[in-house]
């Protein structure tokens, strides 16, 4: 099983291929997640809002459709223009970016929410710290952060990005971030259950070795497999509070 960095998966080729790619883009549901969706209608989105990791833009367009500002950055042309037209199709207004997330780092604090949907679990473990610098060079004081990600405790065991501990997620964060919980949650996907046993390796495009735990996945509506991960959510500290070490 695969579980370690993500960063040289062909996210560009992904796109491109499209349908052909079939389960090596189980996070293309067609829609926002419904967690991102419930949190937002609840009113956990706020001010300016930044989509890091956007894909193909569904989290941001719903963002964007209840009224948020929102900018979303993604790696991947195709799916930024996937974005756009979405976008465009939906007559909200999304400031869709290609960049590598690191490359924002020089745009100084401007956003008062950051949607992290599975996109931290891409990062090697070794570039964490490069990634909460990262966020706190983009964010206002009070920022509040949603981040989703694989859970060493909670998913399921089939191939994908590495899985993090909620103990590694207060250690990453604690210092300058009031963490306000870490939950259990569901994360959809449009895998069916015997799409797994065919899953390849994104970087070989090799099979990998089939899981066998199918019959303890959940399953949706639609008949795809839904995974429980961790949603952090976290506002960035007043300056003067933060600490070096995890609260």
């Amino acid at each position: 099983m695969p579980t370690g960095s993500t960063e040289k998966i062909p996210f560009e080729k992904l796109y491109q291929d499209g349908e052909k790619s079939g389960p090596l883009m189980p996070w293309n549901i067609g829609g926002p997640q419904p967690a991102v969706r419930a949190i937002c209608d609840h009113g956990g989105f706020r001010g300016h809002v930044l989509d890091l990791g956007c894909g193909l833009g569904d989290n941001a367009l719903y963002l964007a459709s209840k009224g948020l500002q929102v900018s979303a950055v993604d790696v991947s042309e195709v799916a930024v223009q996937c974005g756009r037209d979405k976008a465009r199709d939906n007559g909200v207004t999304i400031d869709f970016q290609v960049a590598d997330a690191f490359s924002l780092a020089t745009s100084g604090a401007q956003y008062d929410t950051v949607l992290d949907s599975a996109f931290f679990h891409t990062l090697p473990a070794e570039d964490v710290p490069r990634y909460t610098e990262l966020l706190r060079t983009l964010c206002n004081e009070g920022a509040e952060l949603h981040l989703f990600t694989f859970s060493k405790e909670l998913t399921p065991d089939y191939p994908g990005p590495r899985r993090v501990s909620e103990s590694e997620l207060r250690d990453a964060f604690g210092a300058e971030w009031d963490i306000k919980l870490i939950e259990a949650t569901r994360y959809h996907s449009s895998l069916p259950p015997e799409a797994v046993s065919r899953m390849v390796d994104p970087r070989t495009f090799e099979v990998d070795a089939p899981t066998d735990n199918l019959a303890e996945q959940m399953i949706d509506e639609a008949g795809n497999v839904v995974s429980w991960i961790w949603h952090m959510h976290a506002v960035l500290r007043p300056q003067e509070t933060r600490s070096e070490t995890p609260a």
